[in-house]
């Protein structure tokens, strides 16, 4: 658990226990570091501990005071130096699960994914048939390195002008005030003369800084009146106005456990009023990290009351008559055994929050949610760059495709930084040539058009060349279609939506159209010796004529039949009639009107003539009877005869008017 569980929730720490040592006493060294890390004082018992390491001899009391070094580091949110301390624990002792199953968190969170899943095995080994926790790390880590490999097209970049070397998080924006930002920091300006102990920071302070019209940031300042205090405030939130604000305080008091506790002040007079108690705050829970709906009727925070389903769940409450209505927990679908944090409604309708109970890239990872009948969908990690090993959390649009966050990766000033984010449009064409389908050569002047499921209606003649091109818009479906006189017109498909990744629709959207001049050879229409129904496979041409049809609704055609030789002329006529009858009652039967077909049968007047090669069969060669018989391959003239049992058709009309 890092740094934010504490530090932004502003919660105390809970005892989980000290080390064992073999020589403990009251007044020694290893029982101040016990006593300061049960009171959540991490900045000064690590030290303690690493002098204990450096001290003992024992590999086991080595280990023990490792363990407890990194723990302090954890809870820090130094994860580099957790990572050291860890890896001690780990190899001072290795046979310590849990020193082995935090050294591979560790170095999960680092963004060392493959050594993590080296050390998730290692613990899978020692802790044998319990290996859940071994298996959800491997293939966390293995999902992690993915995301990494292949980023989406977000872009982050550290916002300078706002950041220190100390903790600087959390964004908070409101339409009422659009060029300015609020956040948390613990940098020296903080109005508080104490320092944090956990950390060794000053108390955390709300701080807010304006951008000018050119983009540059003013130097951030503490905010007017009583809001901040000598204790630790911060993780907010404003209403539209930018009058009204909600955030978490945590007031240390001696002998108490501290508590978050969410409170509401209002803007008057250029100053911030004392803060007035959330209803539903308790000494025995903790609330924070408080965040309006764009409207203002709910009331998301973050709570350990009871009824949650981990450590700390996302709750909301509803504004009834300025009221807020008893608190709701979100659900399974949002919440786990561990952290949901920093949640975040967007005008967009998805609800953004960071957790570390799902599987990330490591710490904290972003994700959003979007509800539905009242239930939330499955949270979607939104994956590298917006997330990485370190913490990131807070994200607040400021737009449709920008706004800011909080992370702490690498590359920063300080602990925390506050990131600004930019979700660039995905660049989607199409482009093709249209062409004929028997010459390939270029027709110029063809019509291209395009409509789109949004309303789109688009339309241009190619060049001499041949070739069209579009711009398409993300998650619309479109349809293309491209026509010439003379020429069938052809459509295709095709969908943006889903699509993550920048796309050119360039080589299966051609357009080869076939002139309405000539006959047009149906490929796969075959027929078994001596019988006129038609085989499974020929349906499937056929399919692609009703389509064809549909298509160019007014032309009309005529279907012809041809036969092999192997009958008399007679015979071969009526077959050929037969078979050329069995593709019209086809098409009828799915809804092509009978008036717009007809059909011939030519026997075997017509022998086919080769445009491609085939075995022994050459381009050119003319499949008569003769030419038949004098082939020496038996196959080849099983092939042969197949070419001549084909079936055409040709356009005669193209002014059908559609009834």
């Amino acid at each position: 658990m890092k740094k934010l569980l504490s530090l932004i929730l502003l919660i105390a720490v809970v005892c989980t226990g000290t080390v064992s040592m073999a020589q403990k006493k009251e007044k020694s060294v290893c029982a101040k570091a016990d006593r300061m890390m049960d009171r959540g004082n991490y900045y000064e018992a690590v030290n303690f501990y690493k002098k204990v390491y450096n001290k003992k001899k024992k590999a086991s009391q080595k280990a023990q005071a490792a363990n407890k070094a990194g723990e302090c580091y954890m809870k820090m949110g130094d994860w580099k130096q957790a990572e050291e301390w860890y890896g001690k624990a780990a190899k001072a002792n290795p046979k310590d699960a849990n020193a082995v199953l935090m050294h591979a968190k560790a170095l999960q969170g680092v963004g060392r994914y493959d050594e993590a899943t080296a050390e998730f095995n290692a613990y899978k080994a020692i802790a044998g048939t319990d290996a859940t926790l071994a298996d959800a790390g491997i293939q966390s880590a293995a999902q992690a390195q993915t995301w990494k490999d292949k980023p989406t097209r977000y872009r982050v970049e550290n916002i300078g002008a706002l950041n220190t070397k100390y903790y600087d998080y959390g964004t908070a924006i409101s339409p009422g005030l659009p060029n300015t930002v609020f956040f948390t920091s613990s940098r020296i300006e903080a109005v508080g003369t104490e320092n944090d102990n956990w950390y060794g920071e000053k108390f955390y302070d709300i701080f807010k800084s304006t951008k000018d019209n050119i983009g540059k940031w003013s130097t951030p300042v503490p905010i007017e009146g009583e809001a901040n205090s000598k204790h630790s405030d911060g993780s907010l939130c404003l209403d539209a106005t930018g009058l009204i604000m909600y955030y978490t305080r945590a007031e240390r008091i001696k002998g108490k456990e501290t508590v978050g506790k969410i409170y509401k002040s209002t803007f008057s007079n250029g100053k911030w009023s004392v803060g007035e108690s959330f209803a539903y705050n308790n000494d025995s829970i903790t609330n924070g990290q408080p965040c309006l709906s764009p409207d203002g009727s709910v009331l998301y925070f973050v709570s350990t009351m009871p009824g949650g389903y981990g450590l700390h769940d996302i709750w909301m409450c509803k504004n009834e008559g300025g009221n807020w209505s008893t608190p709701v927990n979100l659900g399974p679908s949002i919440n786990t055994a561990g952290d949901e944090m920093f949640p975040v409604p967007a005008t967009n309708g998805k609800l953004y929050f960071s957790s570390n109970g799902l599987p990330g890239m490591g710490g904290l990872d972003i994700f959003s949610a979007t509800q539905a009948n009242g239930a939330w969908g499955d949270a979607k990690n939104l994956k590298a760059n917006m997330n990485s090993p370190w913490d990131d959390h807070s994200m607040v649009w400021t737009t449709d495709t920008s706004g800011y966050l909080t992370s702490g990766r690498e590359g920063g000033q300080g602990q925390e930084d506050i990131y600004s984010f930019v979700y660039p449009p995905l660049i989607l064409n199409v482009s093709g040539k249209v062409y004929d389908t028997d010459t390939k050569e270029a027709i110029e002047g063809a019509t291209v058009e395009l409509f789109g499921s949004d309303g789109t209606t688009l339309s241009l003649k190619t060049g001499p060349d041949g070739m069209y091109t579009y711009s398409l818009k993300e998650n619309v479906r479109y349809k293309l279609s491209a026509s010439y006189t003379g020429y069938l017109t052809k459509f295709h498909e095709l969908s943006t939506e889903g699509l993550e990744e920048n796309k050119e629709f360039n080589k299966d959207f051609d357009f080869p159209l076939k002139s309405t001049s000539k006959a047009i050879v149906l490929n796969n229409i075959y027929y078994d010796l001596d019988k006129w129904f038609l085989r499974p496979e020929s349906k499937d041409t056929l399919g692609a004529i009703v389509t064809t049809l549909e298509q160019n609704p007014t032309i009309v055609v005529e279907f012809s039949s041809h036969t092999d030789f192997r009958a008399t002329d007679e015979y071969n006529q009526k077959l050929s009639e037969r078979r050329a009858k069995s593709v019209i009652d086809y098409l009828i039967s799915k809804g092509i009107p009978k008036d717009r077909l007809a059909y011939a049968g030519k026997g075997e007047k017509e022998p086919w003539v080769m445009t491609i090669a085939d075995g022994g069969l050459k381009i050119g060669d003319v499949l008569s009877e003769s030419f038949i018989n004098g082939l020496a391959n038996d196959a080849d003239k099983e092939k042969a005869h197949q070419y001549n049992r084909r079936t055409q058709f040709k356009v005669f009309r193209t002014d059908y008017v559609p009834h």
